[in-house]
């Protein structure tokens, strides 16, 4: 699939059929985002792939988000420490997390995958679950499988000419 393509495909699902997403496909998606970029390469950022059911439906507890999410086969769940990136007037490990988390989630779409990144859940928890060192911070986690089509439409987004200014704001 043509990049363009993906990023014109790429949206949040939050409804999942239970089918679980071929090895290769997973194993394409995290490789995608390994290769991302980071602060002085670093690469600092963790994933945890959640595929026991048990850990599955802990996980989807912790989203605590109603029915979203509830027939999703699995999770990815992404960390990285603030010791692992680097600060120069801010703080870059949300910058770096961010790279690469949508660098996961645009190989996941190319791949014909849904995904949804989600920023609301009980950290303290998923921690927990997980057993995630507590130097890191969850920052991300996704839902990956294939969609349930959406009903009703998708919102458009805004024209070009509202968000893009040349020379000065």
């Amino acid at each position: 699939m043509d990049f363009y393509d993906v990023v014109r495909k790429r949206r949040s699902y939050r409804f999942y059929k239970p089918d679980m997403p071929e090895k290769v496909k997973i194993d394409n998606i995290l490789e995608a985002a390994r290769l991302a970029p980071t602060w002085a390469n670093l690469q600092g950022v963790h994933y945890i792939v959640v595929q026991e059911p048990e850990n599955v439906k802990a996980i989807w507890r912790a989203i605590d988000q109603s029915e979203k999410f509830i027939e999703a086969p699995m999770f990815i769940v992404g960390t990285i420490s603030e010791e692992y990136s680097g600060e120069r007037g801010i703080k870059y490990y949300p910058v770096d997390f961010g790279i690469c988390f949508e660098h996961l989630i645009l190989a996941a779409t190319a791949e014909g995958l849904a995904t949804c990144w989600i920023g609301y859940f009980n950290e303290k928890e998923i921690k927990q679950i997980l057993k995630i060192p507590k130097k890191y911070k969850v920052l991300g986690i996704t839902p990956l499988g294939y969609p349930v089509k959406p009903k009703g439409e998708v919102r458009n987004r805004k024209p070009i000419e509202e968000i893009v200014h040349y020379e000065k704001f």
